[in-house]
């Protein structure tokens, strides 16, 4: 059973807002200058620093996916080993299965109306190339179907383990269950897109994380959340919004 929530103490306390200042805040732009460096070291010459550069010779792909599954499996093995977690949070089949009617309901009306929405950002605005709308179902079938099979396992549902299990259990002590909680997890899960170096990524993972975060609250159940997000980001490259959440394009001023 779980342990009572008890109050940390003042060591701890401080020791829990430094670690969450790192992991939710700082790495995410540092790791967008290690994938993009002339951008990183262009936002350092922007305030003055010279001396520091986000070049340190090793290939970009290292920072992205071998980065977030190391994540992952840290933050996994911490909340298998800590008896007050309740393990059956990162799996819950059961709950999962209670919430799918509510998770397919949902994006069958928010799916249609991101189609659309994409259309006329394609049409309408210069934000995004008219080329791009559905481009990767009509013109890589096979590069939209690789996605399809490893998004899920690859990045969303990692995601939904270091953003929604773990924040939720690690941070509970000094952020509560509430809302401060709620809000500061759908900001830092859209800060961690700046690594797309695209101010469009950020935006449109906010209404994402809120999502996500509700449904993660409502089912204690990391493969519903998984899930949610799997089927959410799969649509995102169905119609042609993966342009703005492909690490390191930076296309978009």
């Amino acid at each position: 059973m779980p342990e009572p929530n008890l109050k940390p103490t003042l060591p701890l306390r401080l020791w829990l807002i430094s670690e969450f200042i790192v992991l939710y805040v700082l790495i995410p732009p540092l790791v967008a200058g290690l994938i993009q460096p002339h951008l990183g070291d262009n936002v350092l010459r922007r305030v003055g620093i010279t001396a520091w550069s986000f070049d340190v010779g090793l290939p970009r792909w290292i920072f992205v996916f071998p980065l977030l599954i190391l994540t992952f499996v840290s933050m996994l093995i911490f909340l298998l080993l800590d008896k007050s977690f309740e393990n059956r949070k990162l799996w819950g089949w059961s709950r999962f299965r209670g919430d799918f009617k509510r998770i397919i309901t949902r994006f069958v009306w928010l799916a249609s109306a991101i189609l659309v929405l994409t259309w006329l950002l394609a049409r309408y605005t210069d934000i995004m190339p008219m080329e791009r709308f559905l481009f990767l179902p009509t013109h890589v079938p096979w590069l939209m179907l690789t996605i399809s099979l490893l998004y899920p396992w690859l990045s969303a549902y990692p995601q939904e383990i270091t953003h929604r299990a773990f924040f939720f259990h690690r941070y509970r002590t000094i952020i509560g269950e509430g809302r401060l909680a709620f809000v500061l997890n759908v900001v830092t899960f859209s800060w961690l897109h700046v690594t797309m170096w695209n101010w469009v990524a950020i935006i449109m993972t906010i209404p994402a994380g809120i999502l996500f975060a509700q449904t993660y609250r409502k089912s204690d159940s990391a493969l519903a959340a998984g899930f949610e997000h799997a089927i959410y980001g799969i649509w995102v490259f169905f119609v042609g919004l993966g342009y703005f959440v492909f690490t390191g394009n930076a296309n978009v001023g």
